[in-house]
């Protein structure tokens, strides 16, 4: 758990997931920690690299898998928040309700990036630094719920507070941009990727 949330984002949804069972694992749950500790003893020169880039600009992936836990079909969220094209913050972690659609997990996904763009910006602000915000996010649908004010029978059954996605974008506090969902760095966050794809995400997350 220390790797995870210091130096390795590319476990994270590994780790979030065997977290769930270390009250009372199986033999299969043990393997699947075993063969985490040996993919990281592998890798243990693996870790962030932060080079110098004159980028000035904060870019944040979000991503979900939708009704990916078979046992309560809750999906699972994750997000990368790069700094000048490295990664400085990342979140795996499975919703604490069902979504009905791909469309809705989406949007959950997206109000708990905005509120770390917003812990974001509050820091920027006490270091009286200014630097532009965007989220990457590959679903249509879910852009459109995050732009579109209006409530409809798409949105009504969404509690209130996942619509701060849409109040930040109001308020200019980050721009919205769709991303190809090959391109989107958070989808280590959220599910098991073949190597090659898992290698490529980790050279682009700066984790070397």
């Amino acid at each position: 758990m220390y790797v995870t949330t210091s130096t390795r984002p590319d476990v994270s949804y590994t780790i979030s997931f065997l977290s769930q069972f270390s009250a009372c694992p199986t033999e299969q749950h043990l393997k699947a920690a075993k063969h985490v500790l040996k993919y990281l003893n592998h890798t243990k020169t693996t870790g962030l690299d932060f080079p110098y880039r004159n980028t000035k600009a904060i870019d944040v992936y979000v991503d979900a898998d939708y009704a990916a836990c078979l046992d309560s079909r809750r999906s699972y969220s994750g997000y990368t928040v790069l700094c000048n094209g490295s990664c400085i913050s990342w979140c795996s972690k499975k919703q604490k309700s069902v979504s009905v659609s791909t469309t809705d997990a989406e949007y959950v996904m997206m109000s708990l990036a905005t509120r770390q763009i917003q812990w974001l910006t509050f820091s920027l602000h006490d270091v009286r630094f200014d630097m532009p915000i965007a989220m990457h996010a590959d679903n249509t649908g879910a852009n459109f719920l995050a732009r579109n004010p209006q409530l409809n029978v798409r949105t009504k059954h969404i509690d209130v507070h996942f619509h701060k996605t849409r109040e930040e974008l109001q308020r200019g506090t980050f721009t919205l941009l769709q991303v190809a969902s090959q391109d989107n760095l958070a989808d280590i966050c959220i599910k098991i990727l073949a190597k090659s794809a898992h290698e490529l995400l980790m050279d682009r997350l700066s984790c070397r």
